[in-house]
């Protein structure tokens, strides 16, 4: 078994959550359980993207979002589709089936477009010309010795405050629990293009308007890459001791339980070698 060539935020909270459920996703790829909300959540990222793409090159007006949005959300729910044809078997709220999704998510998306109408923030161009929508600041940062993947939703520049702003959507209904998620980014994005973003806020796309903001001037790319740094050795010694351990406390949201033995997955003997009939001693 070999370990992934990377780490990532997410791939970090999954780790700190459930060792068990990094390993079963990251390292053996276990097949994952579709999920309607981040198939809704992924389409309205892609139609935002479309919006600000089109509004960057002054072409707003060409932007038709029940089209754009509709088109997302079908490929989103073909994509489902392909891993699990059983809808029934999807992870999704009961009060939010696809037909809700389909009017919700675009509420989603005009929420989105209404308030970069009246925002008076510019999307910012990184210094090799690029626009900062959907940015890639994937890279390595002291400390940590293998790379960090990130992509920025949009990096902000606000002409009244003179200072670089990371917005990351939100879909969801909970609002960040911390800024670690922005920290990371203004860590790389230093990183990469010498400049510093000392706020991040999220925008929250049922309440149309932005969260609460976060002042990320302590994320320094040395503190970030030590935190990163220290959960690449956790998984290491993991591996090393040929045991990633299960947290149950709490897996409601996991993707993965049909292959882990804690939860005696039906799968769990082609993927979790802590099943007595997984094939190959770990």
């Amino acid at each position: 078994m070999r370990l992934p060539e990377h780490i990532s935020h997410s791939a970090r909270e999954t780790l700190e959550r459930c060792a068990k459920q990094y390993f079963l996703t990251r390292v053996v790829k276990a097949p994952q359980r579709p999920a309607l909300w981040l198939a809704g959540g992924s389409a309205v990222h892609e139609a935002t993207e479309n919006y600000d793409l089109l509004h960057f090159a002054d072409m707003a007006e060409d932007f038709q979002a029940a089209d754009v949005w509709n088109a997302f959300f079908d490929a989103q729910l073909a994509e489902a589709r392909e891993k699990e044809e059983n809808e029934n078997l999807w992870r999704k709220s009961a009060t939010e089936p696809i037909e809700v999704w389909r009017r919700m998510g675009l509420q989603f998306v005009q929420a989105y477009v209404d308030w970069r109408e009246r925002s008076p923030w510019e999307i910012w161009t990184t210094p090799d010309g690029f626009p900062a929508i959907e940015l890639d600041v994937s890279g390595k940062l002291p400390g940590c010795p293998v790379e960090i993947k990130a992509y920025l939703d949009r990096v902000f520049w606000d002409p009244v405050l003179k200072k670089l702003v990371i917005v990351d959507l939100k879909t969801g209904k909970r609002a960040p629990k911390n800024a670690d998620q922005f920290g990371t980014y203004r860590a790389l994005l230093k990183a990469k293009y010498d400049v510093d973003a000392d706020m991040g806020v999220p925008f929250m796309n049922r309440r149309a308007a932005l969260g609460k903001p976060y002042d990320l001037t302590e994320y320094t790319p040395e503190l970030v890459g030590d935190v990163y740094g220290e959960a690449w050795s956790a998984i290491q010694d993991y591996m090393a001791a040929g045991s990633f351990p299960a947290d149950t406390s709490d897996c409601f949201l996991c993707d993965v339980k049909a292959a882990c033995h804690a939860q005696n997955g039906p799968l769990a003997h082609l993927y979790d070698p802590a099943s007595p009939g997984y094939p190959i001693p770990f």
